[in-house]
């Protein structure tokens, strides 16, 4: 099936260019070169770099309505650290290339409805969710439909989605944003959401976010629980201070319960809390430093683990 559905989409975007008025393949992608430095109690640090390509193409058939699918390739020097599943290939597996996301595209007036192969990210700081841009490779995002838009003054988002394959017997997720502008600068919103475990428990969640700009500065809190009995809740609290439209830094406070998040997936390690530390500087509009220090503990036995990120990236 899953090659099936390849096949149409690679069709329909070779077709499509064949009217001699039709859109042109549009084309994006990004390289990144990414070092990472874990530590942790008793353990040997792990370090290693990332290089990664993305290529994503998108072919309009009509004004309102296009197909998708990206590429994804990577080599990572310590496969411990890969953005790939590990599960998924072998542990000694150092590079992977694969067509990890795909799908359609309808935009009808101001919303954006997407079905396929595509990116989930749940909560403001993706406190509850995420399976992010950053990923590579097979079983690295979710397949379902993503829809954005507005309704008055209620900014919506929501996803309906499984992990891995449509087709397969998977974990399932569900979660649907409202979020309004309450002043100039301030903004608030409510997620509720849903996770359950192919032939297993299920979690509902809610989470509360808002977001202040004061300045330079901005701050963004969210806080969410779940309804499972023990362990439930997660916080993160942002500062961000933006120099001069270049170069900003920022400071995040977090706290992860062990059934806090949807899944043990959020952005924030499972059942840890802590600081994360990063500096971001963008050279042009297209190549960016990042450097991140993540200081947190273990909350099941209070050891401490570190992390040391440092991105080079270049979009085109």
């Amino acid at each position: 099936m899953r090659k099936k559905l390849i096949a149409v989409l690679v069709s329909g975007m070779i077709f499509a260019t064949v009217p001699a008025l039709a859109a042109p393949l549009e084309i994006s992608g990004n390289v990144t070169i990414k070092y990472e430095a874990d530590s942790a109690a008793n353990m040997p640090t792990q370090a290693g770099t990332m290089y990664t390509l993305t290529l994503r193409g998108e072919q309009k058939l009509s004004p309102n309505f296009s197909v998708f699918a990206r590429l994804g390739a990577q080599y990572a020097t310590n496969p411990v650290l890969a953005d790939f599943d590990q599960t998924t290939y072998s542990d000694s597996t150092k590079a992977v290339v694969a067509i990890d996301q795909y799908g359609f595209i309808y935009k009808p007036g101001s919303w954006t409805l997407t079905l396929g192969r595509q990116e989930a990210i749940i909560g403001t700081t993706a406190l509850l969710y995420q399976r992010h841009a950053e990923n590579i490779g097979k079983n690295a995002f979710v397949e379902g439909l993503s829809v954005n838009g507005k309704i008055g003054a209620v900014e919506v988002s929501a996803i309906a989605a499984r992990e891995n394959n449509l087709w397969l017997a998977n974990n399932s997720l569900y979660a649907i944003r409202g979020g309004v502008d309450l002043a100039k600068n301030l903004a608030a919103g409510l997620t509720l959401a849903r996770y359950k475990y192919y032939g297993g428990d299920a979690s509902n969640h809610w989470a509360l976010d808002t977001t202040a700009k004061f300045g330079k500065s901005t701050f963004i809190a969210e806080y969410t629980q779940s309804s499972l009995a023990a362990d439930n809740s997660a916080y993160a609290l942002t500062w961000n201070y933006d120099f001069n439209g270049k170069t900003a830094l920022y400071v995040t406070k977090f706290r992860v319960g062990a059934n806090g998040d949807m899944g043990g997936q959020g952005e924030f390690d499972n059942n840890n809390r802590g600081f994360y530390y990063g500096l971001m500087h963008a050279f042009n509009d297209r190549l960016s430093l990042e450097v991140v220090y993540k200081d947190q503990v273990l909350m099941s036995d209070s050891s401490k683990n570190s992390k040391w990120e440092v991105f080079l990236r270049n979009s085109f």
